[in-house]
């Protein structure tokens, strides 16, 4: 590369155009990627266009491993240093063009199962003595084949029926499940709405909003086939005291029947009627909701007690189960779950840190328990500015499979955070879910799961619990090599089993399973890496760290990592490197550039002003559930010029995709003042504008001449008859879809006062102490020929003839000494 000055007039070999970016996703046809060639086939960018294509692995939708072929012993599991990790979505929305999950239910006897380990069969089992007995590929027990469940083998050994068993030929199954896995009839999909009446409410328009969303979201789940027919649905309302309403009996006028508790202290089910079926009681439930907002249009009762509110509302789904959506527009500051807890933003990197995200109140893990026994979930909404304590409430979320959902301008920005109160409770009562969920993880023997990360309840018997498990939910689970697996085994096997009831009411057990080669190869190992699922499993370890310890020790493990995975990589399969090159393995090449992002995310950054403590505790409950391509767009934000939009862009092609143009490296150096871009993480949207942007530019998009200082933040952006204002609105809304969350979006004019707190999604910069991107690779370089100069000169383990692509960046500056 070329000579560069950095920070400090020091000199860089590192030519900053030449250092690894994100490859700029392409708008073209899904590729179909096959399953069973894992191994050989490298996994497709979670974030890009591909179709699966189930022929024997389950898809990477559901499960994706950090590395795809095992370390054969322990010793080389403990030498690569590369994490043995899977990340977990079970129940991931499918494209219309792939096949869907195929249930298996001509079982009457429940799913067949291995007898010792009690994995479920799969297509990786081998069928011996003429199909007598099965093989379990988990730990090698021989089962015998039920008679009614016998067919004789082919010349190759396979079962000639194996094609027609969607068990015996597909990674991913659903079981329906026999009576032994269910503890008491299936539950009906209920979910009872728990909205704040204050004055704060009513006059920060919460209450419309959210009378809208509600009414949308029950309208939708009326509709025939759209759910369960049996799904009951219930609204409370609250402010200093809680109002139930009974639903259940037609009434005149324009309100039904209101019962008061004004003891909240001690919340109880003041109307056990709070409940009723959808089918039948529609039209109760919708003139209600009509008449909200004018029953309370007058009212003077500032304060709230949303945590005795969401308590009540557990106590009605208590008999049946189900979900609490709980909105509420001012922190808890009445009854049980109040809070009193002060917020101390400069905790951040003090021992103080800790404790500030931490639960203080111990009511919410309480009550976590309590819903968990009695199959509740719970949502928050909480659509206030004011320090709320997130790290006490967010316990009974993390705990139920609920979440967090933090909108804090509701009402004072330019509407699109109304817009994103909308969509999110739409989404959360609308999507696919399971409920009365169980999750298990097996292994091959050599194997042993060692940790999970992720938001759930986990049992002594260590058994993941989810009252409620969305299509969006995803967590990790990690492993250790504990015995040899060099013997003759050929394969490892993971299986994830979930016991859930559907939508419909029926009792399932959905199993992914997924087999990869055993090998002694260190080289091969590293091939096989795959990014987006080491940055999602690290991240979440990383929230875990920083929940127990600090944020700045979750940064410094996150650069530990990342140089111990390098330096092995450069000691044990780098071929001849040049003592001055930085050698990043192909398939980690952007591993620097991921670890230096989440190290300046809102989950660990090291500046406090951009980020408050309860936005914070947000975003790691978020980063907990986030999927392998919202982890990675969440970490290296997307960012696209919009001044310069070429004639196919911000136009639906006819794969119904969003034609945008190439993504930017994350540099303010690409920000042209005459320009204007946008940058989206997948939780919010900043539309940068430039002090030289053509006035031209800025009114066919925002309709006026020019944006007065500071007012930016207010803009409002809308369709406003010309092609130009179409083509942005059309990629803004192709974002937002593509998007569990609804994305807020913020217009920012160039040297405004709020310019700095949007620019923290610039990562390749220097930002709060924490360097950039170039100095971060030359510190990474440093610390890896620090290593090897200590370390003692080792045997290398058995590599390839080829050695796995790599990529060399010259490095030649004295070390950074301190990165955060």
């Amino acid at each position: 590369g070329v000579e560069r000055t950095g920070s400090g007039g020091q000199k860089s070999r590192i030519d900053p155009g030449q250092v690894p970016r994100p490859a700029a996703p392409v708008s073209e046809e899904a590729k179909e990627w096959f399953t069973k060639g894992l191994a050989t086939n490298p996994l497709p960018p979670s974030g890009t266009p591909f179709r699966v294509v189930d022929d024997g692995n389950c898809s990477p939708r559901f499960m994706r491993l950090t590395i795809n072929q095992f370390p054969s012993t322990k010793e080389l599991a403990g030498r690569m240093s590369l994490p043995i990790a899977v990340s977990i979505q079970p129940l991931a929305p499918i494209p219309h063009d792939e096949d869907q999950v195929a249930l298996v239910s001509d079982h009457s006897q429940g799913p067949i199962r291995c007898r010792r380990c009690r994995a479920y069969i799969n297509c990786h089992v081998r069928f011996v003595d003429g199909g007598r007995h099965w093989s379990c590929n988990l730990c090698g027990m021989s089962n015998a084949v039920e008679p009614d469940y016998f067919c004789t083998l082919d010349a190759h050994g396979v079962r000639r029926d194996a094609a027609e068993r969607p068990e015996l030929s597909k990674g991913s199954v659903d079981f329906a499940a026999s009576q032994e896995y269910y503890n008491r009839p299936a539950m009906a999909p209920a979910v009872m709405f728990a909205i704040e009446v204050s004055a704060t409410a009513v006059r920060g328009g919460l209450l419309h909003a959210t009378v809208q969303a509600v009414r949308e979201s029950v309208e939708a789940m009326s509709k025939p086939g759209a759910t369960d027919p049996r799904t009951l649905v219930g609204v409370l309302t609250f402010d200093a005291q809680i109002h139930f309403y009974n639903l259940h009996s037609d009434f005149a006028g324009d309100t039904p029947p209101m019962s008061v508790l004004s003891d909240v202290e001690d919340p109880f089910l003041a109307t056990p009627a709070s409940l009723v079926c959808l089918k039948d009681k529609l039209a109760n439930v919708l003139k209600l909701l009509d008449a909200l907002p004018g029953l309370f249009a007058n009212t003077q009762i500032g304060e709230s007690a949303a945590g005795a509110a969401a308590r009540a509302a557990s106590l009605a789904l208590a008999d049946n189960g189900g979900r609490v959506v709980c909105v509420f527009a001012s922190p808890p500051t009445l009854g049980v779950g109040r809070l009193a807890r002060l917020d101390d933003p400069n905790a951040v990197g003090s021992d103080r840190e800790k404790r500030l995200h931490g639960a203080e109140c111990k009511f919410y893990s309480a009550m976590a328990e309590q819903c968990c026994a009695s199959q509740v979930s719970v949502d928050l909404f909480c659509c206030t500015s004011l320090y709320t304590d997130l790290a006490s409430m967010a316990a009974v979320c993390r705990a139920t499979g609920g979440g967090v959902h933090y909108i804090p301008r509701l009402g004072q920005d330019n509407g699109s955070s109304y817009l994103r109160l909308l969509n999110e409770l739409k989404r959360t009562t609308l999507r696919p879910t399971g409920y009365e969920a169980v999750l298990r993880v097996r292994c091959s023997a050599g194997l042993a799961v060692t940790d999970y990360f992720g938001s759930f309840h986990k049992t002594p018997e260590g058994d993941i619990e989810l009252p409620v498990i969305s299509c969006d939910k995803t967590l990790a689970v990690t492993f250790k090599v504990d015995g040899d697996m060099s013997g003759e085994r050929s394969h490892a096997a993971i299986q994830c089993a979930l016991l859930y009831t559907a939508s419909d009411g029926t009792r399932r057990i959905r199993v992914h399973t997924i087999s990869a080669p055993v090998t002694n190869n260190i080289s091969a190992i590293f091939k096989s890496a795959d990014l987006d699922a080491l940055v999602n499993v690290t991240s979440k370890q990383a929230v875990g760290h920083c929940l127990t310890h600090s944020a700045e020790s979750a940064r410094q493990s996150l650069v530990h990592a990342c140089v111990q995975m390098l330096f092995v990589y450069r000691k044990f399969c780098a071929t001849n490197p040049a003592p001055g090159q930085l050698i990043l393995p192909e398939s980690l090449k952007l591993l620097p550039l991921y670890t230096l992002a989440m190290m300046k995310s809102k989950v660990l950054t090291a500046d406090n002003a951009i980020v408050r403590t309860d936005e914070r505790v947000y975003m790691m409950d978020r980063v907990l559930s986030l999927s392998c391509a919202e982890t990675a767009v969440f970490a290296y934000p997307r960012m696209i010029p919009l001044h310069s939009l070429a004639p196919d862009h911000g136009v639906v092609m006819a794969n119904g995709e969003v034609a945008v143009p190439p993504a930017m490296s994350l540099s303010g150096e690409k920000l042209d003042p005459a320009g204007a871009f946008l940058v989206e993480n997948g939780e919010s949207m900043v539309l940068w504008i430039g002090t030289e942007c053509p006035p031209s530019f800025i009114e066919q998009v925002f309709g006026i001449p020019g944006i007065p200082d500071n007012e930016a933040p207010r803009l409002v952006l809308q369709p406003r008859g010309n092609a130009l204002s179409a083509k942005i609105c059309t990629i803004v809304d192709h974002f937002r879809q593509e998007r569990p969350s609804c994305p807020t979006l913020t217009v920012v004019r160039q040297k405004d006062a709020f310019e700095p707190y949007h620019m923290c999604y610039l990562v390749e910069d220097r930002q709060a102490h924490i360097v950039s991107y170039v100095d971060f690779l030359c510190h990474i370089h440093s610390q890896i020929q620090t290593k090897l100069t200590e370390s003692p000169p080792e045997s290398p383990p058995e590599s390839s003839p080829e050695s796995p692509p790599e990529s060399s960046l010259k490095a030649r500056r004295k070390p950074v000494s301190k990165l955060a």
